[in-house]
């Protein structure tokens, strides 16, 4: 048999060889603004852009946020903001909300729209390179141009 010594010093040396797998990582936070105003409430997520490794998000509070534990390489940021909605408390309500809205031009049907931030904003899904020991990373999303002839929101 092995003696006690030997077999701990084998466990302690798999930990330690273990915890060196996956590559270093390290904190990463910044500023988030979208068309020149903080983003008071939403998420950011960073993908690794070849599908390989962990994701990183956390939530975004008054144009800040922190990530601990992202690892350096290649990633897609996904910025999501959500305003709060209305809430109708009738058939009658939603009826009179789509009636207005018709009446302000839009064709969409969508009565009012929960996403702040556009998954086509500029700079979102952008994709950014996040070296080891990089601490900062601010984003300021502007809103997708409308093409030629589309009508805005």
């Amino acid at each position: 048999m092995y003696p006690k010594c030997f077999i701990l010093v084998v466990a302690a040396s798999l930990l330690f060889a273990l915890h060196g797998c996956g590559g270093s990582s390290n904190g990463i936070s910044g500023s988030v603004v979208f068309d020149g105003r903080s983003v008071a409430n939403g998420s950011i997520t960073f993908i690794p852009e070849d599908g390989k490794g962990p994701t990183a998000g956390g939530p975004i509070s008054e144009g800040r946020y922190r990530i601990d534990n992202i690892t350096p390489g290649r990633k897609m940021v996904q910025i999501v903001s959500a305003k709060k909605g209305n809430v109708f408390h009738s058939r009658e309500e939603i009826l009179q909300a789509a009636k207005t809205r018709s009446q302000q031009g839009a064709v969409s049907g969508i009565i009012d729209r929960a996403d702040e931030i556009p998954a086509n904003a500029e700079g979102n899904n952008s994709i950014v390179d996040v070296q080891p020991g990089q601490t900062e990373w601010n984003f300021d999303l502007k809103r997708p141009a409308v093409p030629r002839g589309a009508a805005q929101k």
